[in-house]
């Protein structure tokens, strides 16, 4: 498989299952109240590293988190802010990956486990603190103008967010290498199953979110 194909096949596929958990776990978490926004958004950080560690393609973990966001607009009620958010975290985190790659690149340095680490909890809690505000004064959302409701987000839920993205980072080196090392030796078979795995979560994706609509 191509270059330009891996990326759209695996944007396909780790966007979809980033958007199920966002619809499966976020309604889940919504019924027990308890706070989404840190557990979403680790599981993010988990598949915006595994895919950026299998390709390094500047732009492809935005394009990634617009997929998975996509999936809100088939949800009802639907809230822009939800929206943005993933948007958010899929956007600050590919500049900082970008920046810590090139970095490394001129540098003459390897990509380390540590640095990888260190960008996505930079990246989470960068999202989180630029978050509040862009609700509140951008999109005009007046959830954000409610008392407390924006510093919880931008400290409470910002700080819990970043302690779980860095075992999230981590899962997901671990399961790029793993994947990356057995792409190596695939064949045609093996990126067929690849693609239909890609078009089965997204298949899946739409499925659930117009179960939980209707």
């Amino acid at each position: 498989m191509s270059t330009k194909r891996l990326i759209i096949t695996s944007v396909i596929l780790f966007g979809s299952l980033w958007g199920l958990a966002e619809l499966g776990i976020g309604e889940m978490a919504w019924n027990a109240d308890i706070p989404r926004a840190p557990i979403l958004t680790a599981i993010g950080i988990l598949f915006l590293v595994l895919s950026r560690r299998i390709w390094s393609a500047p732009g492809s973990s935005f394009a990634l988190s617009a997929l998975a966001g996509a999936f809100k607009f088939l949800q009802h009620p639907f809230w822009g802010c939800k929206v943005a958010a993933v948007l958010m975290v899929g956007l600050i985190f590919d500049v900082a990956l970008t920046f810590y790659e090139a970095r490394q690149r001129s540098t003459d340095r390897d990509i380390t486990v540590g640095g990888v680490i260190a960008a996505s909890a930079l990246a989470t809690l960068l999202s989180f603190v630029a978050f509040g505000p862009f609700a509140r004064y951008v999109l005009s959302n007046p959830y954000w103008s409610m008392a407390g409701k924006m510093f919880d987000y931008m400290v409470a839920q910002g700080l819990i967010a970043t302690a779980l993205a860095i075992p999230a980072a981590w899962i997901g080196l671990k399961l790029s290498e793993r994947l990356s090392l057995s792409a190596e030796s695939w064949t045609h078979m093996n990126w067929l199953v690849y693609r239909l795995a890609a078009a089965g979560s997204g298949i899946a994706g739409i499925a659930a979110a117009l179960a939980l609509k209707y």
